[in-house]
């Protein structure tokens, strides 16, 4: 019984021992494969470098998307904890903080498409908030605050959180502009612009046609036919002047909404007359008052409200301004400056008289005597009021000029009503008389957004042809649901875009890069290529659609080899892409 039970333990531990043995190889392996993994940290990893504008930020998915200024391509990088943000000194940053139109270096992993660091751009300059901007010359130029910079269809343009052109920016916005060097890298509307019109132009079977609309100094317009004109956002005081009304009301104009003011309110009475006397130096000049000649030295009497006044002598600037006589009695004194330069542009200001207590009014825009200590001057050459102070009627405007027998002519978007520099003009398909300058196109359909541009145009004898998109519908309820399908059905076109980026594709072989080179306002030369290592994606914003096609008839100074966009599946191509304002031959 005691050797069975030794014989039981050898033969248990035998057994034991050789499963033992059997099993040390398979753990020695395992431990020997652990010992050879190596984690790696990509924490400060890149294989990727861009300098781009920021065009939205997405702190719920923690996302930032980006323009490339070079392709004019977007595209979009994650971030979280490990991602360092930085502003221009180097201080660590919040993306919350982070603004749309910003031009920082940004690094990042492009297989995972995650952002390693990102800083505020130490290279680029800002010019927060101005009006002081031209941005359609039609020469790929932009002035911001009179200086000189290179604007071009990829240039990041936003308005009202959408990708915007151009064009849609007026003089009365407010903007801030972001670059490097003389490039011009983003555009922000920061404060934008409503509209104004009246009820009627008919009081008391007395016509307002001719009389004159006023926003507190910063809108004046001379009012015609069922005119809509654009007008800062903001509070105004509003007055009509002339034609025997004085009316004086409260108004707020609020982004791309019209306000209508009630004229019924408006009382007519006998118009009342000052006595003006012009003093001019040189004695030879010539004055004119809406258009009629005046003589000089001796009391006129003038009614009050506002005047186109035109002062010309030979080797003299010619003046043209604004007159508000607004007292029984004035005094215009004005000493001509010389022109020494044929070329120059004529200045432009206004005049007000409108103390009681008042008896002259004078200019600073040129060499002029000042005998009133109570009268209001505002130069229009200055160039934050020469934006607002302005007469719609457009051929009256320094440097315009008519070309005589030629036309613009609008073709698209069809049954719109249009208005040029305010005035009423007709329904789409219509057309205007060519008249060189800068000029104001607001198009107007009941149940549709009110949309206006800026455009540029030139003193070439030959005839414009312009197409611009299709107006928007107003939202309604109904619209919530399908634009939230758009939405994801956008983000998923942005997924695979960026896919295709991460590939190795570039912009240059994208179809959405087909209309940017012939844009009317034409990309500066140079290198146009995409930077080495950016990553870039093409995504498909329905928003982002507008385009403004312009041809000249027998122009061929415009662009080369042009495209012009056709249907709503080339615009959708078009994409994040600059959108475009194309010009070619008929």
């Amino acid at each position: 019984m005691f050797r069975t039970r030794k014989v039981l333990r050898i033969t248990l531990s035998a057994m034991l021992v050789a499963a033992m043995l059997i099993s040390s190889p398979q753990s020695i392996s395992r431990a020997a494969e652990k010992a050879d993994k190596v984690s790696v940290s990509l924490i400060g990893k890149y294989d990727s470098f861009d300098t781009a504008a920021i065009r939205d930020i997405d702190t719920v998915k923690k996302q930032i998307r980006f323009r490339n200024h070079k392709t004019g391509k977007n595209y979009t990088l994650s971030y979280d904890n490990t991602s360092m943000i930085y502003d221009i000194r180097g201080t660590a940053l919040s993306a919350a903080l982070l603004e749309v139109g910003q031009i920082v270096d940004v690094k990042f992993l492009k297989s995972s498409k995650h952002i390693t660091s990102l800083n505020v751009s130490s290279e680029a300059w800002i010019v927060e908030d101005t009006r002081e901007h031209e941005l359609v010359r039609g020469n790929g130029t932009a002035k911001v605050k009179g200086e000189l910079y290179k604007i071009d269809p990829k240039t990041l343009v936003m308005a009202d959180g959408t990708v915007a052109l151009a064009e849609d920016v007026l003089s009365t916005d407010r903007v801030t502009v972001s670059g490097i060097g003389k490039d011009i890298y983003s555009v922000v509307v920061t404060s934008g612009h409503g509209y104004v019109s009246l009820s009627s132009d008919t009081v008391e079977d007395h016509s307002l046609v001719g009389s004159w609309i006023e926003l507190d100094n910063e809108v004046i317009y001379k009012i015609s036919p069922n005119m809509l004109l654009s007008a800062p956002e903001g509070d105004y005081t509003l007055q009509i002047l002339g034609n025997g009304a004085n009316y004086t009301s409260e108004v707020n104009i609020s982004r791309n909404q019209e306000t209508v003011v009630d004229t019924s309110n408006v009382n007519i009475t006998k118009p009342k007359e000052g006595l003006v006397t012009f003093e001019i130096i040189p004695d030879t000049a010539e004055v004119f008052v809406d258009g009629e000649k005046v003589l000089t030295g001796t009391p006129q009497s003038i009614r009050y409200g506002y005047h186109n006044l035109k002062i010309i002598a030979e080797g003299y600037k010619t003046q043209d301004k604004y007159l508000k006589i607004g007292t029984p009695k004035s005094v215009i004194s004005i000493e001509m400056e010389k022109d020494k330069d044929a070329s120059s542009e004529a200045s432009s200001s206004e005049y007000e008289s409108d103390s009681d207590n008042s008896n002259s009014s004078s200019s600073k825009s040129s060499k002029d005597k000042t005998t009133s200590n109570s009268s209001s001057v505002t130069s229009a050459s200055a160039a934050t009021t020469a934006a607002t102070i302005s007469d719609n009627s457009a051929s009256e405007k320094p440097g315009n000029k008519v070309i005589e027998g030629y036309k613009i002519y609008f073709d698209k978007p069809y049954d719109a009503e249009l208005y040029f520099d305010g005035a009423y003009i007709g329904m789409i398909p219509t057309s205007v008389t060519k008249i060189s300058g800068t000029h104001e196109v607001i198009l107007k359909k009941e149940g549709y957004e009110t949309k206006s541009y800026r455009i540029s145009i030139d003193k070439d004898e030959v005839d414009l042809n312009y197409t611009f998109p299709d107006l928007v519908k107003h939202k309604t309820d109904d619209d919530d649901g399908s634009s939230s399908s758009s939405a994801s059905s956008a983000s998923s076109d942005d997924s695979s875009a960026a896919d295709s980026a991460s590939t190795g594709d570039t912009a240059s072989e994208d179809d959405s890069a087909v209309d940017a080179s012939s844009a009317e306002i034409s990309a500066p030369s140079g290198d146009s290529e995409p930077s080495e290592d950016a990553s870039t994606e093409d995504s498909k914003d329905p928003t982002e659609d507008a385009s403004v096609d312009h041809s000249s008839e027998g122009s061929t100074n415009h662009t080369e080899g042009s495209e012009s966009t056709e249907g709503n599946s080339k615009k959708e191509e078009a994409g994040d892409a600059a959108s475009t304002a194309s010009a070619s031959g008929d």
